[in-house]
């Protein structure tokens, strides 16, 4: 078992969101406090605060919260109108250059992710090369024609060493360590230069897998991975419950817990409760209260009731 490491050097920890994405930070910032982590989450954020962030201290675009004694979270106002999909190692860089320089090491995580593993995981887990975790859509391999043509276009950009890891990575979750921080301006320059040659700007995917850059985050950070003079460390989908259970990271990439309603999709649309459902719903209520109480309640016996309906109940057509 990895152990938390005995080093006073921080990490932090950084995400982006907008909308009503200010929930999953909420419970993303609660699952942190569960599994042992200490120190700030760098919150960047295009719109208005949610209310549930209630009593605040400001300085110019930083608005800072106290999720607990150890954990602070810090929402900065951002102006760019880059798809966020795209900002992340811009987001990332700007963090460990400006606004926490004295972190030893930085991870972004996606707003509808929640913390299962212990911290001293992640903090071990960050020593041994890029945090990388593997996408749950469809293998590669070093033959496959999209890798290749990421190998055409890295060459294309003057990257001539290509090390394919042997997998699609998902841009949900990165861990970088200082002595790495070299692979952040990596991943930018890929990521503005697909934004320039394929003319992809608002959209986090395109039409077709067919495309060279369909994911597009998550096709630049493969390729960046591929071409920096960095090492790297990644697990398997279940690093973010796509599969083989769940260890690490729930990652509600598709069905966002906060927009669910239990009865209907269950009776409507034939979705059972999951595992992010249940856990978005333990954790709304604290440290840093996302829903109201009498929602919280009334998830809490509704999901149960769901859970028992479904195993009688399949939706027919």
């Amino acid at each position: 078992m990895l152990k938390r490491s005995a080093s006073t050097q921080h990490i932090t920890v950084c995400t982006l969101w907008e909308n009503d994405f200010h929930k999953g930070v909420g419970t993303l910032v609660n699952s942190l406090t569960r599994v042992g982590f200490n120190g700030k989450v760098w919150a960047g954020y295009r719109g208005d605060l949610p209310l549930w962030v209630g009593k605040k201290v400001s300085d110019g675009e930083r608005h800072t919260i106290s999720a607990t004694q150890a954990i602070e979270v810090i929402f900065v106002r951002l102006t760019t109108t880059v798809h966020f999909s795209q900002y992340k190692a811009q987001w990332m860089m700007r963090v460990f250059s400006e606004l926490d320089p004295d972190a030893a090491g930085i991870y972004y995580f996606d707003p509808d992710m929640l913390i299962l593993g212990e911290w001293g995981f992640f903090e071990q887990w960050i020593q041994y090369g890029l945090a990388l975790c593997e996408d749950g859509s469809y293998p590669l391999n070093p033959t496959h024609p999209l890798v290749r043509g990421w190998q055409k276009y890295a060459a294309h950009l003057g990257y001539s060493d290509w090390q394919f890891g042997g997998t699609q990575f998902n841009s949900g979750l990165l861990g970088v360590a200082r002595e790495f921080e070299g692979f952040l301006p990596i991943w930018q320059n890929v990521m503005e230069s697909v934004r320039r040659d394929f003319k992809i700007i608002e959209s986090l995917k395109t039409g077709l897998r067919t495309d060279l850059f369909y994911a597009t985050d998550q096709d630049a950070l493969t390729l960046a991975a591929s071409v920096a003079p960095f090492p790297v460390s990644w697990v398997g989908p279940d690093g973010m419950a796509f599969d083989r259970g769940e260890w690490l990271t729930i990652h509600a990439y598709s069905h966002k817990p906060w927009r669910r309603r239990v009865l209907r999709d269950l009776l409507v649309d034939g979705q059972k409760p999951d595992s992010a459902l249940r856990l978005y719903w333990k954790l709304a209520g604290g440290p840093l209260q996302i829903e109201t109480t009498a929602r919280i309640r009334s998830h809490r016996w509704l999901i149960p009731i769901a859970a028992l309906l479904g195993r009688f109940y399949h939706r027919s057509g």
